[in-house]
């Protein structure tokens, strides 16, 4: 059994009450959806306890170089993706 807070059960019943749906359906949903929201924090190298500067720094370093590296999905220039027209 698991002792939930009072405010957790009121959100939990709450949340019942305006889907349609029981508190337990509520509860399993959420759980079950929960590591597929943030699926980057169970990524498969895991982050350190501590970095040196020098570590840090060149773990962002190889962030931005594969980023960089990555194809432009849209070869069109900024102003005509937003639309703008110098001329109007």
């Amino acid at each position: 059994m698991v002792n939930l807070s009072q405010e957790t059960e009121t959100l939990i019943v709450a949340k019942a009450a305006r889907t349609g749906r029981t508190p337990d359906e509520i509860v399993r949903d959420a759980l079950a959806h929960a590591g597929d929201v943030l699926s980057w924090r169970n990524s498969v190298k895991p982050l350190p306890d501590a970095m040196t500067k020098a570590e840090l720094i060149a773990e962002m370093e190889g962030i931005a170089a594969r980023s960089a590296a990555r194809p432009t999905a849209d070869q069109r220039s900024i102003d005509e993706i937003i639309g703008y027209d110098s001329s109007a």
